[in-house]
């Protein structure tokens, strides 16, 4: 699917997954680390950058779990981070 969409330059048509998520922004990054928190095989696809459109906001102050705001690079770099830890 991703290949026929232009999402990803990565051939993994012999791979299978048990979650795909299209889109980095906030919620796909949510659903990527919750997913492999739960021992999903995951793969998360984007076009651009992790974050989506929040990835390039200064501030983000209606994200769960944090109370102050945070910035989107900030968000999108942690959620990357836990994502690729738990799988």
């Amino acid at each position: 699917m991703a290949d026929v969409l232009g999402l990803n330059d990565i051939n993994h048509s012999d791979l299978l997954h048990d979650l795909i998520i299209i889109g980095a922004g906030p919620a796909g990054l949510a659903a990527a680390v919750y997913g492999a928190s739960e021992g999903l095989d995951t793969l998360l696809i984007e076009s651009h950058a992790a974050g989506g459109q929040a990835g390039s906001s200064s501030k983000v102050e209606n994200h769960l779990g944090f109370p102050t705001g945070v910035s989107g690079q900030d968000l999108a770099t942690g959620a990357t981070r836990r994502a690729q830890k738990l799988e």
